[in-house]
């Protein structure tokens, strides 16, 4: 059968028309009546009755607008649309803009998970990586397949990835992140149109670095203490957010699961000026510690996962919602890496007091004590030089440029003393004190 006696779609429907009446005017009156009818043999459609004396008949499928009074519900433009979807008018809300590959946006990785098996969607994919990508609006949900090796990603790494398909939040599946605003399925090497970029390079360290959600001189919504998340900040919060800094990392461990197999893990402590508390880093986030520095690296996890350990207690892990920024930069991050770097500083000091002079509570409230501190030599001699005559221990970190010994030892200026207002010279190293 010919393309042209094809049947059309609006053979299959009844028609119902309007009959509009044109009058003369000297009668100036209208009548809408349907007709009965069919089509003839060339295709046209006829309607039945004979124009009046005086009138003209005009046949109107629907209201003249696009709209059919009582028709099947389809316009012609949908017809035509249905028939040749080609000639579809496309309005999208926003027009593509040409940019350059350098131009892109490019977003760390805050959380990602590794899956060995087979795919129904890419047969020769071994596995895949679900990646959180966050950028400077928010979270891009990324499933990267590998044919032979797995990508070396780790946490906070720099990405810039580039595909041509790009879908909503209904299409994510697996270990989905929550707080994402699109999903990617990527294949490089499969898909000419895929890529991804692992950003190396010194420049990249400064890039994407403020956390979402944070307004300059505001808080970061969520953000809570450990002290106050260990203590029930955990149970029904959503979106809490823990500002940590690395503490230790322990050894490498092998678990054996219940299945027969094995798993690594790494324990690492995290503390804050509240508390500290340990978490668990299992296998695909062991690459991540290896680069984490105690007392030096700063952690920001949101919706972090909760479970009781040995004691009641409490131990975060990585929970399917949970994201981590590496290295963050706003104030209160910039706050607790220097209250973290002044407090390793003090505890890395290595001498030992005699606790039988000074006593075990004395010797603690020498060293951890309020007044405990690392000095410069201007603030030696404001202590020195106040009139309250106060106690304190501190450190002073100098280097000697030159020695005169026997100048100072002649001038009696060497580690000179006084006990029981008698000055002790340095030339008498023993010295016989009056009794009273």
């Amino acid at each position: 059968m010919p393309p042209a006696s094809y049947p059309s779609i609006q053979s299959f429907f009844q028609k119902e028309v309007r009959v509009q009446s044109i009058s003369s005017p000297l009668r100036g009156r209208e009548m809408s009546s349907p007709l009965g009818g069919g089509r003839d043999e060339g295709g046209e459609l006829r309607v039945g009755g004979d124009p009046g004396v005086g009138e003209e008949r005009i046949i109107e499928d629907g209201d003249g607008k696009g709209r059919d009074g009582k028709g099947d519900g389809f316009t012609e433009e949908e017809l035509n649309e249905a028939m040749d979807p080609l000639t579809r008018k496309w309005n999208p809300s926003r027009e593509y803009e040409s940019v350059d590959v350098g131009a892109l946006i490019p977003g760390r990785v805050v959380s990602f998970a590794t899956v060995i098996g087979k795919s129904a969607k890419q047969p020769r994919a071994k596995g895949w990586h679900y990646a959180g990508v966050r950028g400077e609006g928010g979270v891009v949900s990324v499933k990267l397949y590998f044919a032979n090796q797995l990508y070396p990603l780790k946490l906070g790494q720099l990405l810039s990835i580039w595909t041509a398909f790009i879908s909503d939040t209904s299409k994510a599946d697996g270990t989905s992140t929550a707080g994402i605003i699109a999903c990617a399925n990527l294949f490089p090497g499969r898909n000419t149109s895929d890529h991804v970029m692992i950003h190396t390079h010194s420049g990249a360290s400064d890039i994407c670095r403020i956390p979402l959600g944070y307004k300059k001189d505001e808080p970061l919504p969520g953000l809570m203490t450990l002290e106050g998340y260990l203590k029930g900040g955990y149970d029904g919060v959503v979106g809490v957010k823990l500002l940590v800094c690395v503490k230790s990392i322990g050894a490498r461990k092998k678990i054996v699961k219940k299945d027969g197999g094995e798993s690594d893990l790494i324990e690492v402590v995290l503390f804050d000026h509240t508390a500290e508390v340990k978490m668990k880093c299992w296998g695909d986030l062991i690459e991540s510690v290896k680069e984490w520095l105690p007392g030096k690296t700063i952690l920001l996890m949101s919706n972090p996962m909760h479970k009781l350990g040995f004691g009641g207690k409490g131990v975060v892990g990585f929970g399917r919602n949970t994201i981590m920024d590496v290295e963050p930069e706003f104030a209160d991050a910039n706050w607790l890496r220097r209250w973290a770097r002044g407090l390793m500083r003090k505890e890395s000091v290595g001498i030992t007091f005699p606790n039988e002079v000074w006593g075990e509570e004395g010797v603690q409230e020498a060293i951890y004590g309020p007044r405990t501190a690392l000095f410069g030599l201007r603030d030696v001699e404001d202590w020195v030089r106040e009139e309250s005559r106060e106690t304190f221990t501190g450190w002073i970190s100098v280097v000697i440029l030159e020695m005169d010994l026997l100048r100072i030892w002649k001038r009696n200026m060497l580690m000179s003393a006084v006990y029981q207002s008698t000055t002790i010279p340095p030339q008498h190293p023993v010295h016989t004190a009056r009794n009273h």
